[in-house]
């Protein structure tokens, strides 16, 4: 595994010297939204460029977005997780989980391959911090694994955006976490099983399953943590290929019920998957 220190992140990103992300040294991130130079020089129309991802090939969208164009310019490569996590977490410090988590990727496919990736206005991103803007609403770094998904997965119709998405997501309802450990010296921050999307009722789990303060350091090392985590499970997710892992895990029982009495075709009163029974209380009576 590649050993980083924060100096080292924060120059992949561009961000160290006269060069800001906002004035990379590459194009515009829709500067070609209409045309690209084939291998010959030649200029080709976006519709030319359309190609299905195969097996063992980088993870990007095939049809040409409609509004920009683009077609392969913001295509996935498999990335070493260890490597990416451990990048999260040096870059939390700067931005917060959102940011930690996109930054994270976005940085190693500039690594890789430059543009566009070195040009992307990163700092957009610090809006997730705390559940979208201190609002305790979704989960920061999973948002920022949402987003890299569809950065990736851009067809306006792609069921498996959606499995990756739900994948991830359950597995942060259900799992004990924070898992990364920083270095062989890092102090315990305890942890909990989140079970809920929810920014403000994972902090609230894990307080009550590690008896500290939510807005202690304790706190904000455990999100840190949790940046990784986030990080490392979304690039195991995308590196499995165009066709994902080979099995997506699949909501509890209970939502199962939820959704059947409540959802399409029940009583049409609620469109979720996220877990229920973390934030609704039911009586006896209650099925």
């Amino acid at each position: 595994m590649q050993t980083w220190n924060r100096r080292d992140v924060l120059a992949s990103l561009g961000v160290l010297g006269s060069a800001g992300l906002l004035s990379g040294c590459g194009e515009p991130i829709l500067g070609e939204s209409v045309r690209s130079v084939g291998k010959g020089g030649e200029s080709v129309p976006a519709a030319e460029r359309s190609a299905p991802a195969s097996a063992g090939a980088p993870v990007s969208a095939g049809v040409a977005d409609p509004v920009s164009g683009l077609v392969g310019r913001w295509s996935y490569q498999p990335l070493d997780p260890d490597t990416v996590g451990q990048v999260a977490y040096e870059l939390y410090p700067h931005g917060s989980c959102m940011y930690a988590v996109f930054g994270s990727v976005i940085s190693q496919l500039a690594e890789k391959a430059g543009e566009p990736f070195r040009s992307f206005p990163l700092e957009m991103m610090r809006y997730g911090a705390t559940g979208i803007g201190g609002w305790g609403s979704v989960c920061g770094a999973l948002n920022g694994c949402a987003a890299l998904i569809g950065l990736f997965h851009r067809e306006q119709h792609d069921k498996l955006r959606d499995e990756l998405i739900s994948d991830l997501f359950l597995w942060y309802e259900s799992s004990r976490l924070p898992r990364f450990v920083p270095g062989p010296v890092a102090d315990e921050v305890g942890v909990g099983v989140a079970g809920s999307v929810l920014c403000h009722v994972s902090v609230s789990e894990w307080c009550k399953s590690t008896g500290h303060d939510a807005f202690g350091k304790e706190r904000r090392e455990r999100c840190r943590r949790l940046s990784a985590d986030c990080a490392m499970r979304l690039v195991e997710l995308l590196n499995a290929g165009a066709e994902g892992p080979a099995d997506f895990l699949d909501l509890t029982d209970a939502n199962h019920a939820c959704i059947e009495c409540h959802g399409k075709g029940g009583q049409g009163d609620s469109s979720a998957r996220m877990s229920c029974v973390r934030c609704h209380q039911f009586d006896r009576t209650h099925p």
